[in-house]
Protein backbone atom coordinates (compact mmCIF):
# COMPACT_ATOMS: atom_id res chain seq x y z
CA UNK A 1 0.00 0.00 0.00
CA UNK A 2 2.87 2.34 0.83
CA UNK A 3 4.32 1.94 -2.68
CA UNK A 4 1.03 3.14 -4.19
CA UNK A 5 1.21 6.33 -2.16
CA UNK A 6 4.82 6.83 -3.21
CA UNK A 7 3.94 6.50 -6.88
CA UNK A 8 0.98 8.85 -6.45
CA UNK A 9 3.28 11.38 -4.80
CA UNK A 10 5.85 11.03 -7.57
CA UNK A 11 3.10 11.44 -10.17
CA UNK A 12 1.79 14.54 -8.43
CA UNK A 13 5.29 16.05 -8.29
CA UNK A 14 5.75 15.39 -12.01
CA UNK A 15 2.40 16.97 -12.86
CA UNK A 16 3.25 20.05 -10.83
CA UNK A 17 6.75 20.22 -12.37
CA UNK A 18 5.41 19.96 -15.94
CA UNK A 19 2.73 22.53 -15.20
CA UNK A 20 5.24 24.98 -13.78
CA UNK A 21 7.59 24.34 -16.72
CA UNK A 22 4.88 24.98 -19.34
CA UNK A 23 3.91 28.16 -17.52
CA UNK A 24 7.53 29.26 -17.52
CA UNK A 25 7.77 28.57 -21.27
CA UNK A 26 4.67 30.66 -21.95
CA UNK A 27 5.88 33.59 -19.86
CA UNK A 28 9.35 33.43 -21.45
CA UNK A 29 8.12 34.11 -24.99
CA UNK A 30 7.85 37.88 -24.48
CA UNK A 31 11.40 38.34 -23.13
CA UNK A 32 12.72 35.98 -25.81
CA UNK A 33 11.24 38.13 -28.59
CA UNK A 34 12.66 41.23 -26.91
CA UNK A 35 16.07 39.57 -26.73
CA UNK A 36 16.16 38.20 -30.28
CA UNK A 37 16.26 41.54 -32.08
CA UNK A 38 19.06 42.68 -29.78
CA UNK A 39 20.99 39.50 -30.39
CA UNK A 40 20.69 39.74 -34.18
CA UNK A 41 21.92 43.33 -34.02
CA UNK A 42 24.95 42.33 -31.96
CA UNK A 43 25.69 39.32 -34.15
CA UNK A 44 25.43 41.33 -37.35
CA UNK A 45 27.56 44.28 -36.25
CA UNK A 46 30.20 41.89 -34.92
CA UNK A 47 30.39 40.32 -38.38
CA UNK A 48 30.30 43.68 -40.17
CA UNK A 49 33.12 45.06 -38.03
CA UNK A 50 35.31 41.96 -38.18
CA UNK A 51 34.77 40.98 -34.53
CA UNK A 52 33.32 37.68 -35.73
CA UNK A 53 35.20 35.82 -38.44
CA UNK A 54 32.59 34.93 -41.00
CA UNK A 55 32.40 35.34 -44.75
CA UNK A 56 29.79 37.93 -45.50
CA UNK A 57 29.12 41.46 -46.57
CA UNK A 58 32.63 42.77 -45.95
CA UNK A 59 35.04 42.26 -48.83
CA UNK A 60 38.57 42.03 -47.41
CA UNK A 61 39.96 43.26 -50.74
CA UNK A 62 37.88 46.43 -50.42
CA UNK A 63 39.10 47.00 -46.86
CA UNK A 64 42.75 46.58 -47.79
CA UNK A 65 42.40 48.98 -50.71
CA UNK A 66 40.99 51.67 -48.43
CA UNK A 67 43.15 50.86 -45.40
CA UNK A 68 46.41 49.22 -46.56
CA UNK A 69 47.73 48.73 -43.02
CA UNK A 70 44.64 46.89 -41.79
CA UNK A 71 45.68 43.61 -40.20
CA UNK A 72 42.29 42.15 -39.32
CA UNK A 73 41.55 44.01 -36.08
CA UNK A 74 37.93 45.04 -35.35
CA UNK A 75 36.86 47.84 -37.62
CA UNK A 76 34.89 50.51 -35.72
CA UNK A 77 34.12 54.20 -36.32
CA UNK A 78 35.37 54.08 -39.91
CA UNK A 79 33.61 53.55 -43.22
CA UNK A 80 34.00 50.57 -45.50
CA UNK A 81 32.99 51.15 -49.11
CA UNK A 82 31.69 47.88 -50.50
CA UNK A 83 32.41 48.47 -54.16
CA UNK A 84 30.79 45.32 -55.53
CA UNK A 85 27.11 44.49 -55.70
CA UNK A 86 25.89 41.78 -53.36
CA UNK A 87 26.22 38.16 -54.51
CA UNK A 88 25.46 34.70 -53.05
CA UNK A 89 28.59 35.07 -50.92
CA UNK A 90 27.12 38.15 -49.20
CA UNK A 91 25.83 36.49 -46.05
CA UNK A 92 26.54 38.90 -43.21
CA UNK A 93 22.94 40.14 -43.19
CA UNK A 94 19.77 38.50 -44.43
CA UNK A 95 18.00 39.53 -47.65
CA UNK A 96 20.69 41.82 -49.15
CA UNK A 97 19.76 43.83 -52.22
CA UNK A 98 21.54 43.77 -55.57
CA UNK A 99 20.61 47.31 -56.61
CA UNK A 100 22.76 49.49 -54.39
CA UNK A 101 26.36 49.80 -53.35
CA UNK A 102 26.71 49.78 -49.60
CA UNK A 103 28.92 51.89 -47.40
CA UNK A 104 28.91 50.47 -43.89
CA UNK A 105 30.18 51.89 -40.61
CA UNK A 106 29.80 50.21 -37.22
CA UNK A 107 29.84 53.03 -34.70
CA UNK A 108 30.73 53.00 -31.01
CA UNK A 109 30.13 56.56 -29.87
CA UNK A 110 31.04 55.85 -26.24
CA UNK A 111 34.66 56.73 -26.98
CA UNK A 112 33.96 60.07 -28.67
CA UNK A 113 32.20 61.79 -31.58
CA UNK A 114 32.64 60.65 -35.15
CA UNK A 115 32.66 62.84 -38.27
CA UNK A 116 30.59 61.94 -41.32
CA UNK A 117 30.86 63.56 -44.76
CA UNK A 118 27.99 63.02 -47.20
CA UNK A 119 28.05 64.36 -50.78
CA UNK A 120 25.13 66.08 -52.48
CA UNK A 121 23.10 63.57 -54.47
CA UNK A 122 20.52 65.10 -56.80
CA UNK A 123 20.82 62.74 -59.78
CA UNK A 124 21.05 59.38 -58.02
CA UNK A 125 19.23 57.78 -55.09
CA UNK A 126 21.25 57.95 -51.87
CA UNK A 127 20.19 56.97 -48.39
CA UNK A 128 22.35 57.15 -45.26
CA UNK A 129 20.46 55.43 -42.45
CA UNK A 130 21.34 54.98 -38.78
CA UNK A 131 19.98 51.93 -36.99
CA UNK A 132 20.16 51.40 -33.23
CA UNK A 133 20.40 48.15 -31.30
CA UNK A 134 16.62 47.77 -31.32
CA UNK A 135 16.67 47.71 -35.14
CA UNK A 136 14.94 51.11 -35.23
CA UNK A 137 15.98 53.53 -37.96
CA UNK A 138 16.54 56.68 -35.92
CA UNK A 139 18.08 59.15 -38.42
CA UNK A 140 18.45 59.63 -42.17
CA UNK A 141 20.45 61.74 -44.62
CA UNK A 142 19.89 61.59 -48.36
CA UNK A 143 17.53 61.92 -51.30
CA UNK A 144 14.34 62.02 -49.22
CA UNK A 145 15.43 63.13 -45.76
CA UNK A 146 17.64 66.08 -46.76
CA UNK A 147 16.36 66.60 -50.33
CA UNK A 148 19.62 65.23 -51.69
CA UNK A 149 21.78 67.72 -49.82
CA UNK A 150 24.82 66.39 -48.03
CA UNK A 151 27.26 68.10 -45.69
CA UNK A 152 29.58 67.53 -42.76
CA UNK A 153 28.07 65.96 -39.64
CA UNK A 154 29.30 65.17 -36.15
CA UNK A 155 27.73 62.01 -34.73
CA UNK A 156 27.57 62.38 -30.97
CA UNK A 157 26.70 59.74 -28.37
CA UNK A 158 24.78 60.25 -25.11
CA UNK A 159 26.61 62.52 -22.66
CA UNK A 160 29.38 63.37 -25.11
CA UNK A 161 30.66 66.94 -25.29
CA UNK A 162 31.23 68.35 -28.77
CA UNK A 163 31.13 71.86 -30.25
CA UNK A 164 31.10 71.65 -34.04
CA UNK A 165 32.57 74.48 -36.05
CA UNK A 166 30.41 76.63 -38.30
CA UNK A 167 28.82 74.68 -41.12
CA UNK A 168 29.06 71.33 -39.32
CA UNK A 169 25.76 69.76 -38.26
CA UNK A 170 25.55 67.84 -34.99
CA UNK A 171 23.40 64.71 -34.71
CA UNK A 172 22.84 63.44 -31.16
CA UNK A 173 22.05 59.78 -30.60
CA UNK A 174 20.51 58.20 -27.47
CA UNK A 175 22.68 55.05 -27.76
CA UNK A 176 26.35 54.34 -28.39
CA UNK A 177 26.14 51.33 -30.70
CA UNK A 178 24.84 52.12 -34.19
CA UNK A 179 24.97 50.72 -37.70
CA UNK A 180 25.32 53.38 -40.36
CA UNK A 181 24.45 52.01 -43.78
CA UNK A 182 24.55 54.11 -46.93
CA UNK A 183 22.86 52.86 -50.10
CA UNK A 184 23.83 54.23 -53.54
CA UNK A 185 21.62 53.13 -56.44
CA UNK A 186 23.20 51.19 -59.32
CA UNK A 187 21.17 50.44 -62.45
CA UNK A 188 23.57 47.74 -63.65
CA UNK A 189 27.20 46.80 -64.20
CA UNK A 190 27.83 49.61 -66.72
CA UNK A 191 26.66 52.09 -64.07
CA UNK A 192 29.05 50.88 -61.38
CA UNK A 193 31.87 53.35 -62.00
CA UNK A 194 29.55 56.36 -61.77
CA UNK A 195 27.93 54.99 -58.60
CA UNK A 196 31.35 54.32 -57.06
CA UNK A 197 32.40 57.90 -57.70
CA UNK A 198 29.53 59.15 -55.54
CA UNK A 199 30.13 56.41 -52.97
CA UNK A 200 33.80 57.39 -52.55
CA UNK A 201 32.72 60.80 -51.30
CA UNK A 202 31.04 59.28 -48.22
CA UNK A 203 33.54 59.34 -45.38
CA UNK A 204 33.46 58.35 -41.71
CA UNK A 205 36.29 58.96 -39.24
CA UNK A 206 36.54 59.69 -35.50
CA UNK A 207 37.44 63.22 -34.44
CA UNK A 208 40.27 61.66 -32.43
CA UNK A 209 42.28 59.41 -34.82
CA UNK A 210 43.16 57.10 -31.94
CA UNK A 211 39.48 56.40 -31.25
CA UNK A 212 39.05 52.83 -32.45
CA UNK A 213 35.95 52.06 -30.40
CA UNK A 214 35.45 49.27 -27.87
CA UNK A 215 34.90 45.76 -29.28
CA UNK A 216 32.49 43.31 -27.65
CA UNK A 217 33.91 41.03 -25.01
CA UNK A 218 31.26 38.39 -25.73
CA UNK A 219 31.00 36.98 -29.24
CA UNK A 220 27.56 36.10 -30.64
CA UNK A 221 28.17 32.45 -31.45
CA UNK A 222 24.67 30.94 -31.60
CA UNK A 223 21.12 32.20 -31.17
CA UNK A 224 20.20 28.68 -30.10
CA UNK A 225 22.53 28.83 -27.09
CA UNK A 226 20.60 30.57 -24.28
CA UNK A 227 23.72 31.24 -22.24
CA UNK A 228 25.32 33.02 -25.20
CA UNK A 229 22.14 34.93 -26.01
CA UNK A 230 21.84 36.36 -22.50
CA UNK A 231 25.55 37.16 -22.23
CA UNK A 232 25.56 39.03 -25.55
CA UNK A 233 22.40 41.07 -25.03
CA UNK A 234 23.29 41.93 -21.44
CA UNK A 235 26.65 43.26 -22.58
CA UNK A 236 24.99 45.16 -25.43
CA UNK A 237 22.41 46.75 -23.13
CA UNK A 238 25.13 47.89 -20.73
CA UNK A 239 27.06 49.66 -23.50
CA UNK A 240 24.44 52.47 -23.61
CA UNK A 241 22.43 54.37 -20.99
CA UNK A 242 19.33 52.60 -19.72
CA UNK A 243 16.73 54.74 -21.47
CA UNK A 244 13.89 54.09 -23.88
CA UNK A 245 13.53 50.45 -24.86
CA UNK A 246 16.52 49.54 -22.70
CA UNK A 247 14.49 50.37 -19.59
CA UNK A 248 11.95 47.72 -20.58
CA UNK A 249 14.56 45.10 -19.72
CA UNK A 250 13.82 45.60 -16.02
CA UNK A 251 10.50 43.76 -16.33
CA UNK A 252 12.35 40.61 -17.42
CA UNK A 253 15.24 40.57 -14.97
CA UNK A 254 13.87 37.35 -13.44
CA UNK A 255 14.41 35.73 -16.85
CA UNK A 256 18.07 36.75 -16.96
CA UNK A 257 17.82 39.97 -18.98
CA UNK A 258 20.08 41.98 -16.71
CA UNK A 259 22.23 44.70 -18.34
CA UNK A 260 25.90 44.07 -17.66
CA UNK A 261 25.49 40.55 -16.21
CA UNK A 262 27.11 38.29 -18.80
CA UNK A 263 26.81 35.30 -16.45
CA UNK A 264 23.08 35.71 -15.86
CA UNK A 265 22.09 32.31 -17.30
CA UNK A 266 24.11 30.40 -14.71
CA UNK A 267 22.23 32.03 -11.83
CA UNK A 268 18.71 31.31 -13.11
CA UNK A 269 16.43 28.67 -11.55
CA UNK A 270 16.42 25.27 -13.25
CA UNK A 271 12.93 25.70 -14.75
CA UNK A 272 13.89 29.01 -16.32
CA UNK A 273 17.11 27.58 -17.79
CA UNK A 274 15.18 24.63 -19.23
CA UNK A 275 12.59 26.97 -20.76
CA UNK A 276 15.34 29.09 -22.36
CA UNK A 277 16.97 25.96 -23.78
CA UNK A 278 13.69 24.72 -25.26
CA UNK A 279 12.66 28.00 -26.86
CA UNK A 280 16.03 29.06 -28.22
CA UNK A 281 16.37 25.67 -29.94
CA UNK A 282 13.33 26.57 -32.04
CA UNK A 283 13.51 30.35 -32.00
CA UNK A 284 13.69 30.94 -35.78
CA UNK A 285 10.70 28.70 -36.46
CA UNK A 286 8.73 30.39 -33.69
CA UNK A 287 9.46 33.88 -35.02
CA UNK A 288 8.73 33.14 -38.67
CA UNK A 289 5.46 31.44 -37.73
CA UNK A 290 4.34 34.47 -35.74
CA UNK A 291 5.15 37.03 -38.43
CA UNK A 292 3.60 35.00 -41.25
CA UNK A 293 0.40 34.76 -39.23
CA UNK A 294 0.32 38.53 -38.70
CA UNK A 295 1.11 39.72 -42.22
CA UNK A 296 -1.80 40.02 -44.61
CA UNK A 297 -1.40 38.47 -48.04
CA UNK A 298 -2.49 40.51 -51.05
CA UNK A 299 -2.32 38.61 -54.33
CA UNK A 300 0.42 36.42 -52.88
CA UNK A 301 2.47 39.36 -51.58
CA UNK A 302 2.86 39.98 -47.86
CA UNK A 303 2.32 43.60 -46.97
CA UNK A 304 5.04 45.15 -44.78
CA UNK A 305 3.89 46.28 -41.34
CA UNK A 306 3.44 50.07 -41.17
CA UNK A 307 5.78 50.16 -38.15
CA UNK A 308 8.71 48.78 -40.18
CA UNK A 309 11.93 50.34 -38.95
CA UNK A 310 10.15 51.94 -35.96
CA UNK A 311 8.78 49.02 -33.96
CA UNK A 312 7.81 50.57 -30.64
CA UNK A 313 6.98 47.74 -28.24
CA UNK A 314 6.09 45.26 -31.01
CA UNK A 315 8.99 42.93 -30.28
CA UNK A 316 7.51 40.07 -32.32
CA UNK A 317 7.66 42.13 -35.51
CA UNK A 318 11.07 43.53 -34.58
CA UNK A 319 12.39 39.98 -34.07
CA UNK A 320 10.91 38.70 -37.32
CA UNK A 321 12.32 41.53 -39.43
CA UNK A 322 15.74 41.08 -37.84
CA UNK A 323 15.59 37.47 -39.05
CA UNK A 324 14.23 37.94 -42.58
CA UNK A 325 15.04 41.57 -43.38
CA UNK A 326 17.72 42.95 -41.08
CA UNK A 327 18.28 46.67 -41.65
CA UNK A 328 14.88 47.31 -43.23
CA UNK A 329 14.12 50.99 -43.76
CA UNK A 330 10.98 52.81 -42.65
CA UNK A 331 8.05 52.81 -45.07
CA UNK A 332 8.52 56.44 -46.14
CA UNK A 333 12.00 55.48 -47.38
CA UNK A 334 11.21 52.05 -48.80
CA UNK A 335 8.46 49.44 -48.73
CA UNK A 336 9.29 45.76 -49.08
CA UNK A 337 6.75 43.16 -50.18
CA UNK A 338 7.59 39.48 -49.65
CA UNK A 339 6.18 36.57 -51.67
CA UNK A 340 6.26 32.96 -50.53
CA UNK A 341 3.30 31.89 -52.69
CA UNK A 342 1.80 32.64 -56.09
CA UNK A 343 -1.43 34.60 -56.50
CA UNK A 344 -3.48 31.50 -55.63
CA UNK A 345 -1.60 30.81 -52.42
CA UNK A 346 0.51 27.92 -53.72
CA UNK A 347 4.09 27.82 -52.34
CA UNK A 348 6.65 29.11 -54.82
CA UNK A 349 8.53 26.18 -56.37
CA UNK A 350 11.73 26.59 -58.38
CA UNK A 351 10.71 23.84 -60.80
CA UNK A 352 7.57 25.70 -61.89
CA UNK A 353 7.15 28.51 -64.41
CA UNK A 354 5.76 31.89 -63.36
CA UNK A 355 4.90 35.21 -64.98
CA UNK A 356 4.74 38.67 -63.43
CA UNK A 357 3.64 41.69 -65.45
CA UNK A 358 4.85 45.21 -64.66
CA UNK A 359 2.31 47.53 -66.31
CA UNK A 360 3.41 50.15 -68.83
CA UNK A 361 2.50 52.96 -66.44
CA UNK A 362 5.17 51.61 -64.09
CA UNK A 363 5.32 51.53 -60.31
CA UNK A 364 4.44 54.68 -58.30
CA UNK A 365 7.84 55.44 -56.78
CA UNK A 366 10.05 58.53 -56.69
CA UNK A 367 13.25 56.46 -56.84
CA UNK A 368 13.13 52.90 -58.22
CA UNK A 369 11.59 49.45 -57.84
CA UNK A 370 13.36 46.11 -57.64
CA UNK A 371 12.48 42.41 -57.61
CA UNK A 372 14.97 40.09 -55.84
CA UNK A 373 15.13 36.29 -55.79
CA UNK A 374 16.17 34.40 -52.62
CA UNK A 375 16.65 30.85 -51.44
CA UNK A 376 15.95 30.44 -47.70
CA UNK A 377 18.56 28.63 -45.65
CA UNK A 378 17.80 26.24 -42.80
CA UNK A 379 17.20 29.18 -40.41
CA UNK A 380 14.81 30.88 -42.89
CA UNK A 381 17.28 33.68 -43.58
CA UNK A 382 17.19 34.80 -47.19
CA UNK A 383 20.23 34.85 -49.47
CA UNK A 384 20.99 35.03 -53.19
CA UNK A 385 21.86 31.80 -54.95
CA UNK A 386 24.20 30.90 -57.81
CA UNK A 387 22.69 30.82 -61.30
CA UNK A 388 24.00 30.63 -64.84
CA UNK A 389 23.57 34.33 -65.68
CA UNK A 390 24.54 35.74 -62.27
CA UNK A 391 21.25 37.58 -62.00
CA UNK A 392 19.78 37.95 -58.54
CA UNK A 393 17.45 40.89 -59.09
CA UNK A 394 15.76 43.08 -61.70
CA UNK A 395 15.15 46.80 -61.17
CA UNK A 396 13.34 49.56 -63.00
CA UNK A 397 16.58 50.81 -64.58
CA UNK A 398 18.08 47.42 -65.50
CA UNK A 399 19.83 47.86 -68.82
CA UNK A 400 18.50 44.72 -70.52
CA UNK A 401 14.81 45.27 -69.87
CA UNK A 402 12.60 44.40 -72.84
CA UNK A 403 9.02 45.54 -73.37
CA UNK A 404 5.86 44.06 -74.78
CA UNK A 405 4.03 45.86 -77.58
CA UNK A 406 1.77 47.56 -75.04
CA UNK A 407 4.76 48.77 -72.99
CA UNK A 408 4.44 46.19 -70.21
CA UNK A 409 7.47 44.38 -68.80
CA UNK A 410 6.79 40.64 -68.63
CA UNK A 411 9.02 38.78 -66.18
CA UNK A 412 9.76 35.08 -66.67
CA UNK A 413 10.40 33.59 -63.23
CA UNK A 414 11.58 30.06 -63.94
CA UNK A 415 14.59 27.70 -63.82
CA UNK A 416 15.40 27.71 -67.55
CA UNK A 417 16.00 30.45 -70.12
CA UNK A 418 12.78 31.33 -71.99
CA UNK A 419 12.64 31.05 -75.78
CA UNK A 420 10.72 34.32 -76.12
CA UNK A 421 13.29 37.18 -76.30
CA UNK A 422 10.71 39.72 -75.13
CA UNK A 423 10.59 38.10 -71.69
CA UNK A 424 12.90 39.28 -68.89
CA UNK A 425 14.30 36.19 -67.17
CA UNK A 426 14.83 35.91 -63.41
CA UNK A 427 16.24 32.41 -62.71
CA UNK A 428 14.82 30.34 -59.86
CA UNK A 429 16.66 27.89 -57.58
CA UNK A 430 15.68 24.29 -57.02
CA UNK A 431 13.06 23.85 -54.33
CA UNK A 432 11.31 26.58 -52.37
CA UNK A 433 12.17 30.22 -53.00
CA UNK A 434 11.00 33.63 -51.92
CA UNK A 435 10.98 37.02 -53.60
CA UNK A 436 11.06 40.58 -52.30
CA UNK A 437 9.63 43.46 -54.31
CA UNK A 438 11.23 46.68 -53.11
CA UNK A 439 9.83 50.15 -53.73
CA UNK A 440 12.21 53.00 -52.89
CA UNK A 441 10.62 56.34 -52.02
CA UNK A 442 7.13 54.90 -52.52
CA UNK A 443 4.35 57.30 -53.38
CA UNK A 444 1.20 57.55 -51.33
CA UNK A 445 -0.64 55.00 -53.49
CA UNK A 446 1.77 52.32 -52.30
CA UNK A 447 1.93 53.44 -48.68
CA UNK A 448 -1.87 53.57 -48.40
CA UNK A 449 -2.37 50.20 -50.10
CA UNK A 450 -4.23 51.69 -53.06
CA UNK A 451 -1.59 50.25 -55.41
CA UNK A 452 -0.76 46.56 -55.19
CA UNK A 453 2.23 44.58 -56.40
CA UNK A 454 1.42 42.68 -59.63
CA UNK A 455 0.39 39.06 -59.21
CA UNK A 456 2.80 36.16 -59.64
CA UNK A 457 0.99 33.56 -61.78
CA UNK A 458 2.07 29.97 -62.28
CA UNK A 459 1.78 28.65 -65.87
CA UNK A 460 0.86 25.11 -66.85
CA UNK A 461 4.03 22.99 -67.05
CA UNK A 462 5.87 23.33 -70.36
CA UNK A 463 9.30 22.20 -71.55
CA UNK A 464 10.65 25.69 -72.30
CA UNK A 465 8.20 28.50 -71.77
Amino acid sequence: MLSVYIWLAVGLVLVVFVGLFLHRVRTLKAPLLYAYGLYEFARSIQILSGQLRKEGLIDKEDVHKQYPTWSGEPFLNRHIHLTKLSTPSSRAVTAPNNDTLYTSAILDLSTGPVELIVPDATERYLSVAFMDMFNDQIAYIGTRATKGKGGVYWLVGPGQQASPSEGVQRIDFPVNDLWMLARVFVSGTSDLDAARELQRQIRVCPLDPSNKGVPFQTKATSARDPKNVLAVINELLARSPQTGHSQRATQWSAFGIQPGNVNAFDTLPLLTRLAWSLLTAHVERLIVKRIDAQQSAQAGWMTPPPILGQYGTQDDIRAAVSLIGFGALTVDEAMYFRAMTDHQGRPLDGQQTYRMRIPAEGVPVDAFWSLSMYKPDETKRLYFYENEIDRYAINSASQDLTYQENGDILLAIQPHRPDDPTLVWLPTPAGAFQMIFRTYLPKQEIISGQWQVPEVKMLPHTTNA
